[in-house]
């Protein structure tokens, strides 16, 4: 077991301690004088720090002449948390998205690491920053150079995992405390696996000969980022608020697009040959050429076409049999469709078509650095609400409360079919949507280990 020494004989040992601080160990005292502590003795620190971290001191707003969310704004931030070695290239990092990631990590360092380290345990030492500051860099330009097979990964593995996580939470006589034991047993859940193979792999690529930084990034990483963050972002309530969220922000399009066909219709002109409207139009196509032409991207492999035809991916049959259940409610639109995928399949230039606006797609709208740039700066600001200290949990509605919430949410997702058609269409019944909303907040663990499963297949396109 990995052991930490340091030494117990400074005389700030004493002004730093907590009048409790000594209930939580077995000391150990070392033939030299030191305090030994074990691993666990680490992960409970990192468990008290992150209670102490949201539940005490002002959190004031972080202090800048420049604007909030400014790149100036940015770079102090980041420099407030680094060592003065580090400013020189944190003032050379690009602004999208290295420095928004840079950021968001700097907040996450200040409130887990130098509450304790250089403060707890006294030391100007400023190698253990440089170097999580380093692993960082090593991450994002790591992540630049790698080539993912976007295809494989969001065409088949993850809605395979989708359809095997909606099948194995439909059994409605499982009772709550036996739910999660059955998704184990469908799903040949290892508990060993997760996520000691994600810190593993950190681990290793920190290549850091410290027992103390290994054992703390080890209770960092599992205690807190893959324990307690994940358990947060995967609670029901928060699926079906972004669900809620998706569904209302659809229903405002919808209705503002029915009030500018209303202005339409009352305009002297047709609306195909009103002036916003040809713009409209010319607008749109001018897209579909731009995505159907093939753009190189440095991590994106669209040098060939796939072997496997483009329709005949497995998010297809996704929504055609696990979600739709097409063969069933419409097996004429059912035996079209299939048709359509057999004869479209055939044609090369077709599925290089297709594959070419699917990748670039995926360019624009996902692997920007705008769209990666903008996810981390949300994510520091629902964090971090005044960039110092993390905010207070949200809390999370129970019993009746969630159970009324859960109705909103399964409401407006069908106001969202009828809106486009798909009950008629589809054959879909207000239940089917019940049961889906249902499965997706039978569980929390259910959904964490869906999440460990996705995180495993990215990975796996990393390695």
């Amino acid at each position: 077991m990995p052991t930490i020494l340091y030494n117990t004989n400074s005389s700030l040992i004493s002004k730093y301690r907590r009048s409790n601080s000594s209930k939580p160990y077995k000391r150990l005292l070392s033939k030299k004088g030191h305090i030994r502590l074990n691993s666990k003795s680490i992960r409970d620190t990192c468990e008290r720090e992150f209670d102490y971290a949201r539940n005490s001191g002002i959190d004031n707003s972080f202090q800048s002449e420049f604007e909030k969310d400014s790149v100036e704004y940015l770079r102090d931030l980041c420099s407030s948390v680094f060592p003065n070695s580090l400013h020189q290239r944190i003032r050379s990092l690009e602004v999208l998205p290295d420095l928004q990631i840079n950021a968001f990590f700097a907040l996450i360092f200040q409130n887990y690491i130098k509450s304790w380290y250089g403060v707890k345990i006294p030391t100007d030492d400023s190698k253990f920053l440089t170097e999580l500051y380093n692993v960082v860099q090593d991450l994002i330009a790591y992540m630049k150079s790698s080539k993912i097979n976007y295809n494989d990964l969001l065409l088949d593995y993850i809605p395979y995992l989708l359809s095997s996580h909606l099948k194995a939470l439909k059994d409605p006589s499982l009772s709550e405390d036996l739910v999660f034991e059955h998704y184990s047993k469908l799903t040949l859940y290892d508990s060993k696996r997760y996520p000691t193979l994600f810190t593993d792999i950190i681990q290793r690529k920190l290549k850091t000969r410290s027992l103390l930084q290994r054992s703390f990034l080890d209770s960092f990483l599992n205690e807190l980022v893959f324990g307690r963050i994940i358990d947060s972002i995967m609670e029901p309530y928060y699926l079906l608020e972004g669900l809620n969220r998706i569904c209302m922000k659809v229903k405002l399009n919808s209705s503002m697009n029915i009030k500018q066909k209303v202005v339409y219709s009352k305009s002297n002109y047709s609306s195909w040959w009103s002036v916003s409207k040809v713009k409209q139009k010319i607008s749109q196509m001018a897209r579909l050429v731009s995505y159907s032409t093939s753009i190189k991207s440095p991590n994106i492999d669209n040098t060939s076409v796939p072997e496997i035809p483009f329709l005949q991916r497995y998010v297809f049959s996704l929504f055609t049999d696990d979600f739709f259940k097409l063969s069933m409610r419409k097996p004429f639109l059912f035996s079209m469709c299939r048709t359509l995928q057999h004869w479209i399949s055939k044609s090369n230039n077709l599925n290089k078509f297709m594959y070419n606006m699917f990748g670039n797609i995926i360019r624009t709208k996902i692997t920007s650095p705008m769209t990666i740039g903008n996810f981390f700066s949300s994510l520091r600001h629902s964090m971090f609400p005044n960039d110092n200290m993390m905010g207070p949990p949200k809390e999370v509605p129970i019993g009746d409360a969630f159970l009324e919430f859960r109705e909103e949410c399964i409401c407006n997702l069908w106001d969202v079919c009828k809106t486009y058609k798909l009950a008629r269409t589809l054959a879909i019944e207000r239940s089917d949507i019940a049961d889906l909303v249902i499965c997706l907040s039978k569980n929390r663990d259910c959904n964490k280990l869906l999440l460990y499963k996705i995180i495993d297949c990215v990975v796996a396109q990393l390695i």
